[in-house]
């Protein structure tokens, strides 16, 4: 293999040569009336030598070939430095599967297709088929036919493990996506450029963290002008490049083409004539595709001659030196014409500094620790872009990162974007299985280009937006900051866009106390948000979202296998994936409320011998979760191993217990009733609400003055006194949801009632709420009741009576609370 001509590589969403991006830029080719009676489909070497020339001058570095290439032919490409795709023939379609003998044969003839060019520097990969039926993928079911897929590439890699394995597939079965696949690809032809933008941005979204390219798309002239087809293949080849893909392939580069025996006359894709005259397409791709290693920014520009605005990047670092370096070497790399870094150190011990001082192009403010979102807003007051980017000190950005950002912002009415965080190769065992560990920071998409949160390493907003919302909280100090300004801009009216090929690479944690540290602090501030934004959580302190969650680390479907819509028949040309939604079960029973209740009621099956295998049952359940998502998970195969996967399971387990203790801890520290407050006499109401009455409120108005106006009034108090509390976001049944204490919470309502001369009466119910935590103990206590009365009566007496004096305190502490609410009313 030449050094300058290496194999190419998928990581993530692009394909690599060498340390430089290789964007595809391919053709069909053939298959041609072999030149030799009984010789391969292809012309003359004299005539692939002219089309080679002809294709390198236009920028393609591809060629997509449906038949096992002869050996001068692969020469010949890697002269002119372009690569082959071979599409490995075989056409035996009628439930095959079932049928050993056609099996053998097609394993057979992958085999000696991959073998005959096997470690050739000019092949880029296989295509195991092209286009399988979707009622024969519907007959045998998309697992059955991934799982054969996976075969034919694992027979690919054994005879030449650098080559790329993919499977032609077309929309009739988006569905497929065998693990083993190193990208996935589809054939396109939606001439509408609207929807095939949509779809890419659904196909996107469907492949995770794999490249993706479409493996034929094209436009017949003899039906359409040549004008018509250089048209679209000029928007085309924006499109596929705006949206991320990997690159494209154009069927074809010549309308010369033979199949079963006979040269077709009725179709015309070509970009050149069967004499090889460029067409008008052939032309109207140059600009772009010519030359396809400068820059994207440079080569397919903002629409409407918009300028590429400046960007401010801002990397906060606390104590990050180990990946520090990685981190400002790639900022420094990035194909984006105008941006600034600044680094904001926040206090580091160790030798931040001393990595920052080799980058003097990179802004170093140096201050005292003060948490990550301070930081965030000294970067954001020492920015001069116009668009505020934010990376952390683990992540290394894409070269193209900023450009596809900004090319997503500026697409619509957007205030944010953000993008994936993927992991890098592991550098150990224990990093490989943090990284398939749950819990990992994710997107959470509302449609395939809006999202309700993007990651706080890889988010990038609008400076004005950032000022409506007065920036970060200063009270997320380790994370959760940049959950609170999504939701605050979405609270505002405003869009967060979603580009999934603005990529960075986030180190996973290296250790397994760094990953539960790290999960303790997701926890904290899951309390704090739940402070906040009181709206967006359960009874148990988790988020609950809108959107869909997209887990970081690979998961195989298992027990809940997507929804597939096959239309009427199985006749749909689009057959839709739907994902089912995650299991609420799932969650419950590995929550550390089920891990508490199960261990109550081991401690209460020492005495109840009736009751000694339900806390087994309990636990059991909790293991079973566990090894369902083990069973899912998706490791590096170099480290995927029996002491991994019970690593793994060890870490799926407890995950959700030790974030569930930290939001409760969080939770049970949190802020209490203000104090009544002490005003002037000038001040203070002429009348304060009586005691037990503070729970109807009312008010009257001779000017007429809105219920809302009360509202905002109210906030304001809240506000200054220090209450924490959540709005009515649109899908709740109350106006003001405020917290009270660890036991008991208020909840407002509001109406009008309209009199003559437009006066009102605006009536607030102040009414107390039971927090969950108090539901969880009047359970416990209800269930030892339960248990204790049968067998011991005078215990249970005395259990009922300070039962019952600790039941009146909680109650007259819950009455107090809204006295003290409905002062501030």
């Amino acid at each position: 293999m030449s050094a300058d001509f290496p194999r190419i590589e998928a990581r993530a969403k692009f394909f690599f040569q060498g340390e430089h991006k290789f964007h595809v830029q391919g053709v069909t080719y053939g298959p041609f009336r072999p030149a030799e009676e009984d010789g391969p489909p292809y012309p003359s070497p004299e005539r692939v030598r002219q089309d080679l020339q002809l294709m390198q001058e236009l920028g393609i570095n591809l060629l997509r070939v449906y038949a096992t290439p002869p050996t001068w032919f692969c020469d010949l490409c890697a002269e002119f430095k372009i690569r082959i795709s071979v599409t490995i023939p075989w056409h035996k379609r009628v439930l095959f599967l079932d049928d050993a003998d056609v099996l053998s044969a097609t394993y057979q003839q992958v085999r000696e297709a991959v073998r005959a060019n096997a470690g050739h520097p000019a092949i880029f990969g296989y295509f195991v088929d092209n286009e399988m039926p979707a009622d024969l993928v519907r007959w045998y079911g998309p697992r059955r036919i991934e799982r054969y897929f996976d075969h034919l590439a694992q027979l690919v890699k054994e005879e030449d493990p650098e080559a790329l394995v993919s499977y032609a597939n077309f929309p009739c079965t988006e569905y497929l996506h065998p693990l083993s696949f190193d990208f996935y690809s589809y054939n396109v032809y939606l001439h509408d450029p609207n929807k095939l933008s949509a779809y890419l941005s659904r196909l996107q979204n469907l492949a995770g963290n794999k490249p993706v390219i479409l493996s034929e798309f094209g436009m017949d002239t003899i039906r359409h002008t040549e004008q018509e087809q250089a048209d679209l293949l000029r928007d085309q080849a924006e499109i596929v490049f705006s949206h991320g893909l990997a690159g494209s392939i154009l069927f074809s580069w010549t309308d010369e083409w033979y199949t079963d025996g006979v040269d077709i006359e009725d179709w015309a894709f070509g970009l050149v004539t069967k004499d090889r005259k460029p067409k008008t397409s052939y032309h109207a791709l140059k600009p772009v595709l010519a030359q396809p290693d400068r820059p994207l920014a440079e080569r397919f520009p903002l629409p409407n001659e918009r300028h590429w605005p400046k960007v401010s990047v801002v990397v906060c670092s606390y104590n990050g030196a180990p990946t520090l370096d990685d981190c400002l070497l790639s900022l420094s790399r990035l194909d984006y014409p105008d941006y600034e870094v600044i680094l904001v150190d926040d206090g580091s011990t160790d030798n931040t500094q001393e990595i920052a001082a080799r980058f003097p192009q990179v802004r170093n403010i140096h201050q005292e620790n003060q948490g990550l979102s301070v930081a965030r807003n000294v970067g954001i007051a020492a920015a001069t872009g116009e668009i505020v980017a934010f990376t952390d000190s683990d992540c290394m950005a894409d070269a193209d990162w900023l450009s596809y950002l900004v090319r997503m912002l500026t697409s619509g009415n957007y205030a944010a974007v953000g993008g994936p965080n993927i992991s890098p190769p592991a550098t150990n065992w224990v990093q490989a299985v943090v990284e398939a560990a749950p819990g990992s920071p994710s997107h959470i998409l509302l449609t395939d280009t809006t999202a309700e949160h993007v990651p706080g390493c890889n988010m990038a907003f609008y400076k004005w937006a950032l000022a409506e919302i007065d920036g970060f909280d200063p009270e997320y100090r380790k994370a959760g900051d940049d959950v609170d300004v999504c939701w605050r801009l979405l609270q505002n009216g405003h869009q967060i866009g979603f580009s999934p090929a603005a990529v960075v690479w986030h180190y996973r944690r290296f250790t397994v106390g760094a990953y539960f540290r790290q999960q303790t602090g997701y926890g904290e501030a899951e309390s704090l948000l739940r402070f906040k934004h009181l709206q967006y959580f359960g009874p148990t302190g988790s988020a609950m979202w809108k959107g869909r969650v997209y887990e970081q680390a690979t998961q195989i479907p298992l027990l809940s296998r997507p929804v597939i819509y096959h239309g009427i028949f199985g006749t749909g040309l689009f057959q839709t994936l739907y994902p089912r939604p995650s299991s609420p079960w799932a969650g419950l029973l590995s929550s550390l409320e089920w891990l508490g209740l199960s261990l109550f009621v081991l401690a209460l099956s020492i005495p109840v011998e009736e009751l000694r295998l339900l806390p087994i049952v309990m636990l059991g359940l909790t293991l079973l979760v566990g090894l369902g998502y083990v069973a899912r998970a998706h490791l590096e195969t170099r480290y995927d191993t029996l002491v991994t996967r019970l690593l793994l399971l060890y870490l799926a387990i407890a995950q959700p217990w030790r974030r569930g203790l930290a939001r409760y801890l969080t939770w049970m520290r949190g802020r209490r009733i203000p104090a009544y407050p002490h005003r002037p006499p000038a001040e203070q109401p002429t009348e304060r609400p009586g005691f037990m009455g503070s729970g109807h409120l009312a008010y009257w108005s001779e000017e007429g003055v809105e219920r809302t106006a009360l509202l905002d009034a109210i906030r304001e108090e809240l506000d200054e006194e220090g209450w924490r509390f959540a709005v009515d976001t649109g899908w709740k049944n109350w106006d003001l949801h405020v917290f009270g204490s660890r036991w008991w919470s208020l909840r407002l309502h509001t109406i009008s009632e309209i009199y003559p001369q437009n006066r009102r009466l605006t009536r607030v119910g102040n009414h107390l709420h039971v927090s969950s935590l108090s539901w969880l103990l009047l359970i416990v206590l209800a269930i030892i009741l339960a248990a204790v009365v049968p067998l011991y009566p005078t215990i249970a007496a005395g259990l009922i009576g300070a039962a019952g004096l600790i039941g009146i305190f909680w109650l007259i502490r819950g009455l107090m609370m809204r006295h003290r609410l409905a002062v501030s009313i």
